[in-house]
């Protein structure tokens, strides 16, 4: 009995090592440890001690690293940027995947998403489980494009942590406008399908969240859209504002129609609150804004990677701000590298740098400003 507890102690340093923390984070993981403190509790509380006091060189890993496995994508979504600008896709470069699998468990959350539709990669399935077998945290954001039976299966069988499904109506019509070559029906089969194999194994994974993104055409129906996120099993429904980058679309903005949108959000948020389903809102129009509301958490917590190895502040920042470059640097160099340290010098300060200035998560102009809502493609 002594021998094993000996082997598993000096086991125990070898594998934080291959888990990806550094010598100089042994001795305050092994304090963790004595406290009854995980590796994962450690990795939360140093991130959030880290975000609050803004270090310029984090030693914690982002809670959210957005992994998009695949730039393709067959469908051409009404409110989607591909549709004006000429950008290269192409399937995750394995090299960029090898430089991540010692960060992988650290890291809060790996979503599997990005600007393509991850379930068309070549190789999804396989660096799905190779993920899972290394301990990471799966996301998945998906527009429900080629979610077959079977595989809505596996995810569930794998240990998929949230699934993100993008819904933006309840009626097959509006859909087919917003999301054409992708049929209503289908999908919220495989939602059913999920909620009903979580029910059978008695897990709370993967939690579904059903996203909507709201516009001039959908708006009317958001009530009747948490009436079917709740009947599918949903765990939550997340509505978002439509950005417009073309100016065809300009009057799909909801910046144009605030006395509509907020009614439609009371209703909705009635709605929710009387079948108990859990709903996250954008904020209202016209509403006063906290003053903590302006505060950026995103350099200390997310990491957006391109399938090329570009690597981008977060998911608002333009394709141009790259921060570095996974096919030729490690991540730490990357995390840690001169373009991350600015940006943590001056997000929350008076003088941003240009593009968080009209950030369209709203944090510095705020849902009151056209500018959150309305971002034109420039001719390329």
């Amino acid at each position: 009995m002594a021998l094993h507890r000996l082997l598993r102690a000096s086991a125990w340093p070898l594998n934080r090592l291959r888990e990806g923390y550094g010598l100089q984070d042994l001795p305050s993981l092994a304090s963790a440890r004595i406290h009854g403190l995980s590796p994962r509790v450690w990795e939360e509380r140093l991130n959030d001690w880290e975000t609050s006091h803004q270090v310029e060189v984090a030693r914690s890993t982002p809670r959210t690293l957005f992994l998009e496995i695949t730039g393709h994508c067959p469908l051409v979504c009404l409110m989607c940027a591909r549709r004006y600008r000429n950008w290269d896709y192409g399937d995750l470069d394995v090299a960029v995947f090898e430089r991540l699998v010692r960060v992988f468990p650290r890291v809060g959350m790996v979503v599997l998403g990005g600007f393509g539709e991850p379930l068309v990669a070549e190789h999804f399935d396989e660096l799905f489980e190779r993920l899972s077998s290394l301990g990471a945290r799966v996301a998945l954001q998906t527009s429900g494009y080629q979610l077959t039976e079977e595989r809505a299966d596996r995810l569930v069988a794998s240990g998929l942590q949230d699934l993100h499904i993008s819904i933006d109506s309840p009626e097959e019509a509006t859909y087919a406008s917003i999301r054409p070559r992708i049929d209503l029906s289908d999908v919220t089969s495989r939602v059913r399908q999920i909620s009903r194999r979580k029910r059978e194994a008695g897990s709370d994974h993967p939690a579904i969240h059903v996203v909507f993104v709201a516009m001039r055409r959908n708006i009317e129906q958001l009530p009747q859209m948490v009436d079917l996120a709740a009947d599918m099993g949903a765990d939550n429904l997340t509505v978002q504002y439509m950005v417009v980058h073309g100016e065809e679309l300009r009057q799909e903005s909801l910046f144009y129609h605030q006395q509509l949108t907020n009614r439609m959000l009371d209703t909705a948020e009635e709605r929710a609150q009387g079948i108990g389903l859990s709903v996250e809102l954008p904020e209202r129009f016209g509403a006063s804004r906290p003053e903590a509301a302006g505060r950026c958490t995103d350099p200390w917590q997310v990491m957006f990677v391109r399938w090329n190895g570009d690597v981008h502040p977060c998911c608002y920042a333009p394709s141009s701000v790259v921060m570095g470059d996974l096919s030729e640097s490690g991540f730490w160099r990357v995390w840690n590298g001169s373009a991350y340290r600015e940006l943590r010098r001056r997000v929350n300060t008076s003088d941003p740098p240009a593009f968080c200035r009209s950030c369209t998560a709203g944090r510095v102009c705020g849902v009151n400003d056209e500018r959150a809502h309305v971002v034109l493609a420039a001719p390329e």
